[in-house]
């Protein structure tokens, strides 16, 4: 799995995945950016929920329960940590509300809430940690 980021302007980048080709990441104006889109903390927020939310979904899927409706509310609180005051994710929260369809079974649902987080690689990758490697090559 590999995406591309290119440079704009400010803290401006367009990112690449597949066949997404126009992908913004920037920061607020309060962050200095130019608010062209999300930013990179939001996307990790994005990408959390988003991996909880179709884990969740395929599993009550294969047990052929399906939803009227799932809202994910992922809520980041950013604080400052160390002698530096560095910027960090403090906690991450995250609330599943959903509507069942009338002949929905409670059990299978409870089923796939008790297990379905089991299967999230995102938030298991970060819960777990794993290394970043950051290699750098001068083109110029």
């Amino acid at each position: 799995m590999k995406i591309v980021l290119t440079y704009n302007e400010k803290l401006h980048f367009k990112a690449a995945v597949r066949k997404f080709t126009d992908i913004s990441i920037d920061e607020p104006h309060s962050f200095h950016g130019t608010d062209l889109g999300p930013s990179s903390v939001e996307y990790l927020l994005i990408g959390i929920g988003g991996c909880l939310g179709t884990t969740f979904i395929y599993c009550l899927q294969k047990k052929r329960i399906f939803l009227d409706n799932l809202e994910i509310v992922v809520d980041g609180k950013l604080s400052h940590f160390g002698i530096r005051k560095r910027l960090r994710l403090k906690e991450v929260k995250v609330d599943m509300q959903y509507k069942s369809q009338g002949n929905s079974s409670l059990e299978k649902i409870d089923e796939c809430i008790k297990e379905f987080q089991e299967h999230c690689i995102v938030s298991n990758s970060i819960k777990e940690g794993f290394p970043i490697i950051v290699n750098w090559n001068n083109t110029s």
